[in-house]
């Protein structure tokens, strides 16, 4: 894990297809982890908004809330996971355990 990320727990390369849908918006998922999610956006929501989405993994939704701590315009967000369901939790660690660890580089905080 890079120096500068601050994460508890390693962000992980999605599948393709992986994507998050909130409102009207559905946004490609750069990396994912237990704790959160950063998804391309380029009108990406101000820094401590919060959003109840949908994470498609595979065959399966997985509705989660959370709370946008970085946000960067014409780029995309990181949003941190709150209040996840036990069932949400555990579709969310079954699915994280079929993936790759994502690459350095794409960790900047």
């Amino acid at each position: 894990m890079s120096p500068k990320d601050r994460r508890a727990t390693p962000r992980f390369q999605p599948k393709l297809g992986n994507h998050i849908t909130y409102g009207e918006t559905s946004a490609v998922i750069r990396d994912l982890s237990l704790e959160g999610v950063f998804v391309f956006d380029l009108d990406p929501l101000p820094i401590g908004s919060e959003v109840m989405f949908t994470l498609r993994v595979g065959d399966q939704d997985i509705s989660l809330e959370g709370v946008v701590r970085h946000s960067v315009d014409q780029e995309g967000m990181g949003i941190q996971f709150t209040n996840v369901s036990p069932v949400s939790k555990r579709r969310l660690r079954i699915h994280i355990a079929s993936l790759v660890s994502a690459p350095s580089h794409l960790v900047n905080i």
